[in-house]
């Protein structure tokens, strides 16, 4: 049976603070299937959109958001998955690495459901899947980079770039790899800056990105 791709809290909520909740959504959805997030983070990124100072628009996030929550599923972990979850957390931990909770039950459903992917913003996370999870996780997860990445090349850096640029505090990295503080950069320039992002955390978590930068590259 078909599994949908996996969203952390993190990615629906950048994607809802630049607007672009529509667009990573069609970005993720695999056989006809919409990406699917955690229950919880419903509530998660709600109370981060409430108090998070950095945003230009709240009242824009918080609506591209439910906007999002509705063309999605929800997911939520059984009790064999949470087991899992719990001791992929305590073996990061015994290694003075870093996987909370939302991070270790979407990669306990993805192996045990036999997932697509799971895009994720969470950087220390990749880093600790590349070590108590990588058989599971091994070519499946997807960085922010990747997904907009794979955003720029779909709908063009002109229609992206101003979404980044209007939220600049939202994700420094990518503020910087999309040249906010110059009047116009090319669209080349801006995938070879979010390219060498995600070679810099391949090398750091080899083994685990998935290769390339283009969704459609997700497995089946």
């Amino acid at each position: 049976m078909p599994e949908p791709i996996l969203i952390d809290a993190d990615v629906a909520l950048k994607a809802a603070c630049y607007d672009l909740g529509a667009e990573t959504v069609a970005a993720t959805r695999a056989d006809g299937l919409p990406p699917a997030i955690l229950d919880v983070c419903r509530f998660v990124v709600r109370g981060r959109l409430r108090r998070r100072g950095t945003v230009g628009d709240p009242a824009r996030a918080a609506a591209s958001f439910e906007r999002m929550l509705r063309a999605m599923s929800l997911v939520e972990p059984d009790d064999a998955q949470l087991a899992a979850a719990a001791d992929l957390e305590a073996e990061a931990t015994r290694l003075d690495l870093e996987l909370d909770a939302g991070e270790s039950q979407l990669l306990a459903i993805l192996a045990s459901r036999g997932g697509r992917a799971l895009v994720t913003g969470d950087k220390r996370a990749i880093r600790a899947m590349a070590v108590v999870g990588r058989p599971h996780a091994e070519g499946r997860v997807v960085c922010l980079e990747q997904l907009m990445s794979h955003l720029v090349r779909v709908a063009g850096a002109a229609t992206i770039r101003p979404h980044v640029c209007a939220e600049p505090a939202v994700d420094r990295s990518l503020t910087s790899c999309f040249g906010c503080s110059s009047a116009h950069v090319d669209g080349g320039e801006i995938l070879e800056a979010l390219a060498s992002y995600v070679r810099h955390l391949d090398h750091e978590a080899p083994g685990v990105l998935l290769p390339g930068g283009d969704l459609a590259a997700v497995p089946a």
